[in-house]
């Protein structure tokens, strides 16, 4: 979400005529977009702050701009006090003013051009449908930085489709933080996916990262019926305690997400599940781990975000009884353990995983003369060359690291 954010950023500066640089020297402007999800991620924000302090410096009339969610917690004062060089706070609830506020530091250059997606391939291209998010669970600051869930209008998302095919791109990808929450009048997600799939060119559609309380009967049809629809889904998980699912308040118990993932399965056999991890939230025992172990076990995942609980300002878990030290009563070591053995978990589960796709007939969409991406989110290497953006039935033959090899059917 941070990279489709980027990617707006950089095209407000390219219609005022500047142009991306590698080459820091070279730059009249630098704009750090900020993360805040995790205390490691606002601190390498910072740190990086303070190093651009020298490059600020040494020519005049550069600008330095500080935008998303670790702007919108510490603010404009906070930021100011603690790198005075800074010219701009933007928060994450304020990115629709970004045209504004830069309308205050930097003369129009005249007009420009970007790439249509700076982080994918150039056939993928990211489609923000919401912003924001209502859940309230104990761990996360989202709602906190970036305020309530918002659903931007089914034409306004149709409409950045068509841009970004007419840019090239083939594959589009949704985002939202509960994407899946997706809604307009009387229409559902499942309504604007078929949406979507039919505006021509588009040959692949994703999303990320839906939640599992939203996947309903309707959502299920659609998505057995329509093959543009990518046949990967990530959905995280967080524990595979009920407990520990409780006290984060996630919605489910851990039987009713694997339940989840078998509909899903039922619908089409053939999706390849992704999904996320906390390890060592205030209070987790050994108890609770091992049943986070043991769903892995059962769901089969091809892989997996794993991190440390990080306490966050402005969530509840943070003020929890047991949170007082960075993992609540659980000690720095033990996280470190516990991470250790799911991470070797979800590899040993994940490469089996991997290593079935052999014999299989896959969809993969050719990125590059000689490779592609499956519909199940495999990178795979192809045996001849084939036009970019053109949709190809590959039998996976073998298996490299982290890449399928296949042999072109059609």
């Amino acid at each position: 979400m941070n990279e489709a954010d980027s990617e707006l950023v950089a095209a407000d500066f390219a219609a005022r005529g500047y142009a991306l640089t590698d080459d820091l020297k070279k730059a009249d402007a630098v704009v750090v977009n900020t993360c805040t999800v995790r205390q490691q991620a606002e601190n390498r924000a910072l740190s990086q702050l303070g190093r651009l302090e020298g490059w600020k410096a040494a020519r005049e009339n550069r600008k330095l701009f500080v935008i998303g969610c670790a702007a919108e917690r510490l603010g404009y004062g906070t930021l100011k006090h603690k790198f005075p060089f800074i010219d701009g706070v933007i928060g994450a609830k304020a990115l629709d003013g970004l045209s504004e506020e830069l309308d205050k530091h930097l003369p129009p250059a005249g007009n420009g051009t970007t790439p249509a997606n700076l982080f994918n391939s150039p056939l993928s291209a990211y489609v923000t449908v919401m912003r924001g998010c209502s859940h309230k669970c104990t761990y996360c600051i989202v709602p906190s930085v970036r305020g309530p869930a918002a659903f931007l209008p089914e034409e306004e998302v149709l409409q950045q489709v068509r841009r970004r095919v007419e840019a090239g791109a083939r594959e589009i990808v949704l985002l939202g933080q509960t994407v899946n929450a997706w809604r307009e009048g009387g229409k559902k997600f499942e309504d604007l996916l078929d949406s979507i799939s039919s505006v021509p060119g588009v040959l692949r559609l994703r999303f990320m990262s839906p939640h599992p309380i939203y996947f309903t009967p309707a959502w299920l049809r659609a998505y057995a019926e329509n093959p543009v629809i990518a046949r990967h889904l990530h959905l995280p998980v967080q524990s595979g305690s009920d407990r520990i699912l409780k006290a984060m308040r996630r919605g489910y118990t851990a039987a009713e997400y694997l339940g989840t993932l078998e509909k899903i399965r039922k619908a089409d056999p053939d999706t390849v599940f992704s999904t996320d991890f906390i390890v060592g939230y205030p209070g987790e025992t050994e108890e609770d781990f091992e049943k986070t172990l043991e769903l892995v076990r059962k769901g089969r995942f091809a892989f997996a975000f794993c991190f440390r609980y990080s306490p966050r300002p402005g969530s509840p878990a943070k003020d929890a009884p047991d949170s007082s030290s960075p993992c609540g009563d659980i000690t720095d070591r033990e996280t470190r353990d516990r991470l250790a053995r799911l991470l070797e978990e979800v590899k040993r589960t994940g490469g089996g995983i991997f290593a079935e796709r052999i014999g299989r007939i896959e969809e993969v969409l050719v990125e590059s003369a000689r490779r592609g991406k499956t519909s199940s989110n495999f990178n795979c290497r192809l045996d001849r060359e084939c036009a970019p953006g053109s949709l190809v039935r590959v039998e996976v033959t073998g298996t490299a690291k982290t890449e399928l090899s296949g042999k072109v059917l059609s």
